[in-house]
């Protein structure tokens, strides 16, 4: 099972990315669509270590050329922040959701789309779906979880 993990206070330039406890470098973008009614799309966009745009779904494909750097926060700095952790193989039946390393219940979708503004349009992970997918071609950071109640209601809130 892999570990893919954001850290941050909902602003670009605080933000981190990891997979596996690595934190990565090169990161453009961040796509994540998980519902209970079988979506399950992890993706991220990076530049690799040979200058190429790669655009790798996290769970099922293997990171070519990845870049990664030492820990952009101190541990202090990582107390001020949310970090949001995916454990999955791929699968929704066996993809576990943490925030702040507590495991989350009663997830019925969760939506994170991440854009540094330095994408060009048309090269971002909108152009990988082909327009199937409504995703924006700007800069963004939109981070939301959407539980069921006990009582059946819904409630999404902001992940950061």
């Amino acid at each position: 099972m892999a570990e893919f993990s954001i850290e941050g206070n909902g602003r670009i330039e605080r933000t981190a990315i990891y997979f596996n406890g690595q934190q990565l470098d090169g990161v453009r973008e961040v796509f994540v669509n998980i519902s209970e009614d079988g979506e399950f799309d992890v993706l991220l966009m990076y530049i690799g270590i040979d200058g190429q745009p790669y655009t790798k779904n996290v769970f099922t494909d293997y990171l070519d050329n990845v870049k990664t750097e030492p820990a952009g926060f101190t541990d202090e700095e990582a107390q001020t922040l949310n970090l949001l952790t995916i454990v999955s193989d791929g699968s929704l039946d066996s993809t576990v959701v943490a925030r702040n390393n507590e495991e989350q219940f009663g997830v019925v979708r969760l939506y994170v789309h991440i854009k540094a503004p330095s994408v060009q349009d048309g090269k971002g992970l909108r152009s990988w779906f082909g327009g199937a997918k409504s995703i924006p071609e700007r800069a963004e950071f939109v981070a939301e979880i959407t539980y069921r109640e006990d009582d059946g209601q819904l409630t999404t809130e902001g992940v950061f």
